[in-house]
């Protein structure tokens, strides 16, 4: 490891003299910055490929240590245009421009995956897969250029260093190898929020585009009950089909398990809400940058946390009044959701917290103004049911790690009843077909 660490050094250097980036912007927000070097956008394969650069406003925590520290980081990310999924194949991170980490695995045995849609590997998706330019993507994005650059094939290369999550994971677990020394380039890449500055391109005639445009920008509606409800989900939009055809849906009934020595979950979950939304689904509440979990050796980060009343999940047949998921995802998209159930009990405190901040207008955001942090709505016995399911909800997309906390928490009678009158409706999904999964427990 301690040769591959200097090797990787030495290589970097050799390849920062000889190839000049051209760093294109991708996204820019509060918690970090996305970039993307043209010079290294090259078919290989069935498949693009480009390194990606990521700086980061705070420092994060490397997830296989837990005491190594980055603010910068540089992936080398694959993209199937055909198919419209990506891979991560090298992750180089950096403190204070300092290489503290990198790993990778070869681009023949990296899992393609579909991305999030508008994270910010979706973003760099429409920009390397794009035809051709359209003026529109030009105009929004800034293009920095190093001094005496000059046009190559050569790999990326720039002397900042910036880093990302290494996250390797996959939908079925992936154990995280040795990166091969290929050019690494900085990347400043928003891990937490998606960047959302790039638009989609468009290659249809300009005279096409005007008569479509008003139907390309709308997007499909979709409920919990009537016509547009779960059992009409794969009919009302391609973009929707898996929610019919798809064979690993959640949510689902836990009832025949397989024991298994499962590790446990570790995560820091101690930054506070920001912001709850009534968005007419569900009431959503969206954290400050910080708090993660730790699975298969790659880092989640937590995106959102919402409800479902009653349960989604159920437990030998047993629905629960509400059912708190935690969505985290790493810088590859994939997918990671914590599901806590909530029995009937004594009142909730962080629950409390939020009902009172709830704004009367659906999709109006109300700032927290009270400390409420992700691990007052988790139980403190962490054992649990995992399983590899779907989002609930449209697109139900699949390839999402589900797990569910086997001790429920608490609620109120009352604050049960408080989110059932904010949401109007069940917001529950029905239970899907297990159609052969395995779902272990620890």
């Amino acid at each position: 490891m301690y040769k591959h660490f200097v090797f990787s050094i030495a290589f970097f250097f050799i390849c920062t003299s000889s190839h000049a980036a051209n760093w294109v912007r991708l996204g820019d927000n509060d918690n970090s910055k996305l970039m993307l070097d043209k010079q290294t956008i090259l078919q290989q394969d069935s498949y693009k490929k480009a390194w990606v650069k990521v700086d980061y406003k705070k420092p994060h925590i490397n997830p296989e240590t837990l005491d190594t520290q980055y603010n910068s980081a540089k992936l080398l990310w694959l993209f199937d245009c055909n198919a419209q999924k990506s891979a991560t194949s090298q992750v180089f991170q950096y403190f204070n421009n300092v290489l503290v980490y990198s790993a990778g695995v070869e681009a023949k045995n990296a899992e393609f995956i579909e991305p999030v849609p508008e994270s910010d590997v979706d973003v760099a998706m429409r920009y390397v897969c794009q035809d051709k330019k359209p003026a529109a993507a030009e105009s929004t994005v800034k293009t920095e250029k190093s001094k005496d650059s000059k046009p190559t094939d050569a790999k990326p290369s720039d002397s900042k260093t910036n880093e990302a999550k290494p996250s390797d994971a996959k939908p079925t677990d992936a154990k995280t190898e040795e990166v091969k020394a290929e050019t690494p380039t900085k990347t400043e890449a928003a891990e937490a929020k998606p960047a959302s500055s790039i638009k989609k391109a468009d290659a249809k005639d300009t005279s096409t585009k005007s008569k479509t445009s008003k139907a390309d920008t709308t997007k499909p509606t979709w409920s919990y009950e009537g016509k547009d409800g779960p059992e009409n989900w794969g009919k009302l939009d391609s973009a929707f089909s898996t929610c019919a055809t798809g064979l690993n849906q959640s949510p689902i009934n836990i009832e025949n398990t397989l024991h298994a020595t499962l590790k446990p979950v570790r995560g820091i979950h101690k930054f506070p809400a920001k912001e709850v939304i009534n968005n007419g689904h569900t009431v959503q509440v969206n954290f400050k940058t910080g708090n993660m979990l730790v699975l298969d050796s790659a880092a989640y980060q937590l995106k959102e946390l919402h409800f479902h009343a009653p349960s989604e999940n159920t437990i030998n047949k047993k629905s629960f009044p509400l059912e708190a998921q935690l969505i985290h995802a790493d810088n590859k998209g994939n997918l990671t959701i914590i599901s806590v159930m909530f029995k009937d009990g004594n009142a909730n405190a962080a629950l409390d917290k939020l009902w009172l901040q709830l704004s009367s207008k659906n999709g109006e955001p109300a700032s927290i103004k009270t400390r409420v942090i992700p691990s007052e709505l988790m139980p403190e016995n962490r054992s649990y049911y995992r399983f590899s399911g779907s989002l609930t909800k449209p697109p139900c997309t699949e390839g999402v790690r589900w797990i569910v906390l086997k001790t429920p928490m608490t609620a109120s009678k009352a604050q049960i009843e408080t989110f059932e009158a904010a949401i109007k409706h069940k917001n529950n999904r029905p239970i899907q077909a297990i159609n052969g999964r395995v779902v272990v427990e620890q």
